[in-house]
């Protein structure tokens, strides 16, 4: 499960990470992202960066309080919330750093590649519809289950993709056993963690102290 997330990075390392891109978004760094948050997201394989709500509403649904924020990967490809959204609406979000909650105490860690360098959530989006016609786009993060390293603090962990990855994962004439099959755990010896205060469960605390290891 991945329920928080950061984006701290500037908007120019976001536009060199991820190659040509067409910003249709105001970008603002962020140092504790939850859920019904509009953050950015990279869609179409010529890499469109625009802003979406986190937590995809079915196409479906009678209203919008359904937010699915995670979806299981080995399943996403069958059920019916999601099955639409992976085959023709897959998408990155961007990240540098997430949240995950360990034990009875519920001890938040924050966990970052061991370079501390910006990477994408394997993600899908969808757009519903309300009765005034009027658009929410909105997505959700795949999960898998945690690589070794990660396994002590919680059993799920979000599917991080590698920037070679990233056209095969974005292009509409990808397969779906081609795109499955980028859906694996991140390896163990490319994370660090910390433990971090409890500020980070109130999402009205974002700022760069809640990441600092205690």
């Amino acid at each position: 499960m991945c329920g928080r997330y950061t984006l701290t990075k500037p908007l120019k390392t976001i536009e060199s990470h991820f190659g040509p891109i067409n910003i249709s978004f105001e970008y603002c760094p962020s140092y504790n992202i939850a859920p019904s948050m509009v953050s950015p997201v990279v869609i179409n394989k010529q890499r469109e960066l625009t802003g979406m709500k986190w937590g995809l509403v079915p196409t479906w649904a009678k209203d919008e309080k359904l937010k699915l924020i995670n979806t299981r990967s080995e399943t996403a490809h069958e059920k019916p919330s999601f099955k639409n959204s992976f085959k023709n609406q897959r998408c990155l979000i961007p990240a540098d750093g997430f949240l995950e909650w360990q034990g009875k105490e519920k001890q938040p860690h924050y966990i970052q590649l061991r370079e501390q360098v910006l990477f994408a959530f394997a993600g899908l989006w969808s757009t519903w519809r309300n009765d005034k016609g009027e658009n929410l786009n909105t997505y959700t993060i795949l999960t898998t289950e945690a690589n070794e390293k990660l396994t002590p603090i919680h059993a799920r962990m979000p599917v991080i993709l590698r920037s070679e990855q990233y056209d095969t994962w974005l292009a509409h004439d990808s397969s779906l056993d081609t795109v499955r099959s980028l859906l694996t755990p991140f390896p163990s010896e490319e994370f660090d963690f910390h433990p971090v205060s409890k500020e980070v469960n109130s999402p009205k605390n974002n700022h760069p102290e809640i990441l600092q290891s205690l």
